[in-house]
């Protein structure tokens, strides 16, 4: 009897205990996903996490920081609206990092680890653009504490009006650039302010700009329509900067590449970017927490929005933005349950977002100036009222948005077309393998040799390093060996044209090369 408890006791013992989650089978795969795109050796991010050895270090860091949902980070309420490319991780692919350091951060077998994700310093949209904008190569000022704000004012030397399809910034230096906004100005803003608390222009345009694991800016454009901004001749171009504590003596050269529609453009449609909830006449008393609502009034005309960016400075605490229709229905636009200053973005919808006419558009925000906000910049708090200084506090919502066409709510913007791009004559394999037809329009093939039996890992990431599609990941025999990918992604749903990146590895030995999707 005794034995047959005791087999009862080791049969239940192994049904109820948990596999091992190793590095290499499990948690690699999540970090490069959702991680690496900063943490990598050029990316914003403190440290990288690239590699097993990289991330064992900094494990018990990273369990704080993913157990606490402050990584990766996403401020926006998926909850109440999604938006295109967040970074956000599922509660399978938590558990599987916080299991993998509560387990003893077991390396596992690296033969089976997936391909990394591959980053680059350089330009990501391909080709040669039509215009290309350069900041003066500046020394950040920003000192332990105090972070630095500034604003360089460009001239385009544009003698014609074009119209923009896509732009792009590149950080001179990623590892200090924390967000840069793009303005277009013809109204003769003063020049280039240096003192450290230039948070951009109010009078100019805005266009889009770059944050951490941030997308080039590529405007709608399908076989029915081109949409898109446009400069003006003669306009200047206006980058606010910001440049985070710590990082004096840093230097960075920042740029933005803009491509151009070929004149004529057939059914072009004029975007906009504006910020339709807006106050500056309010304070924000000593000591309070403080709340403003803003409306905007019924809109005229239906439009279609593409993105949302709120604007709030270091004593924000909550901000949200939503529309009544006049059947009153209310459409979700964004909601951050927690503002955070350092960690800004523009929206983009995962789908164009319709607004009837008739709709009211409004804004909420709630201000912490109390003592238990680390952010305040005052110490005791005082009164604090609107202004451009990052000492000041703002309430601004600005828009992406463009007139309405039927249809347009049944757009999936990560999908949307970008025809101009090109794939610029570069060599895109490696001599062990190949990839034919690239560029390719339905499906292209990867071919490769194994001169042994290997364990084979391909996939398929986008130009941020986020994975697209993963093809095998398999013991294979020696051979020569051909994969095809269809241009779908993981869930079978076509991709947008664009550059992709194949991964691969055989033995351990990387390969990787890109792929140009017409």
């Amino acid at each position: 009897m005794k034995k047959t408890f005791v087999l009862v006791l080791m049969t239940c013992s192994a049904i109820y205990s948990k596999a091992q989650t190793m590095w290499a089978e499990h948690a690699a795969e999540v970090f490069y996903n959702h991680c690496t795109e900063c943490h990598n050796p050029n990316g914003i991010g403190p440290m990288s996490l690239m590699s097993y050895a990289d991330a064992v270090t900094y494990a018990p860091l990273i369990e704080s920081y993913v157990d606490a949902g402050i990584m990766p980070p996403w401020t926006a309420d998926t909850g109440y609206q999604h938006f295109s490319q967040e970074r956000v991780l599922s509660a399978q692919e938590k558990q599987i990092i916080l299991d993998w350091i509560q387990d003893g951060t077991q390396m596992g077998d690296l033969g089976q680890a997936p391909p990394q994700p591959v980053y680059s310093s350089d330009q990501v949209l391909p080709g040669v653009p039509d215009l290309v904008v350069t900041a003066p190569n500046y020394m950040s000022k920003a000192t332990s504490s105090d972070d630095d704000y500034v604003c360089f004012v460009i001239p385009s030397n544009l003698l014609q009006n074009r119209k923009v399809k896509a732009f792009e910034v590149i950080p001179g230096n990623r590892q200090i650039v924390h967000h840069c906004l793009v303005y277009s100005d013809d109204t003769g803003w003063p020049a280039t302010d240096t003192s450290g608390n230039c948070a951009g222009p109010v009078s100019s345009t805005l266009m889009g700009g770059y944050t951490p694991g941030s997308s080039p800016i590529i405007f709608p454009s399908t076989a029915n329509f081109s949409a898109g901004m446009e400069l003006t001749a003669g306009t200047d171009i206006v980058l606010a900067m910001h440049y985070p504590a710590g990082s004096y003596g840093e230097f960075d050269q920042t740029k933005v590449n803009f491509y151009f529609y070929d004149e004529p453009v057939n059914n072009y449609r004029p975007v906009s970017c504006e910020p339709i909830i807006q106050n500056w006449s309010f304070s924000i008393p000593a000591n309070s927490f403080d709340t403003i609502t803003v409306a905007s009034g019924a809109i005229p005309n239906d439009y279609t929005m593409l993105s949302v960016f709120p604007h709030m400075h270091l004593l924000g605490h909550y901000i949200e933005s939503w529309g009544v229709t006049s059947g009153n229905d209310t459409l979700n636009f964004v909601r951050i349950p927690q503002w955070d200053f350092d960690w800004q973005d523009f929206y983009w919808f995962e789908h164009m977002q319709h607004i009837p006419a008739g709709t009211n558009i409004f804004g909420k925000g709630i201000w912490n100036n109390t003592v238990t906000n680390p952010h305040n910049p005052n110490s005791p708090p005082i009164t604090v009222g609107a202004g451009l200084n990052t000492s000041d506090e703002m309430f601004l919502i600005y828009y992406h948005y463009m007139d309405y066409w039927a249809g347009d709510e049944n757009i999936n913007i990560d999908s949307l077309t970008t025809e101009f791009l090109n794939f610029g004559g570069e060599n895109p394999h490696h001599s062990d393998v190949i990839v034919y037809p690239n560029p390719f329009d339905q499906s292209t093939t990867i071919t490769y040799h194994l001169n042994s039996a290997s364990f084979v890992s391909v996939y398929i990431y986008d130009m941020q390093g986020r994975i697209i599609n993963k093809l095998i990941r398999e013991q294979q025999v020696s051979g020569t060996h051909s994969i095809n990918w269809d241009g779908n992604d993981g869930e079978g749903k076509e991709v947008g044209s664009g550059m992709y990146v194949y991964s691969m590895m055989i033995d351990g030995k990387s390969y990787t090369g890109k792929i140009l999707k017409r």
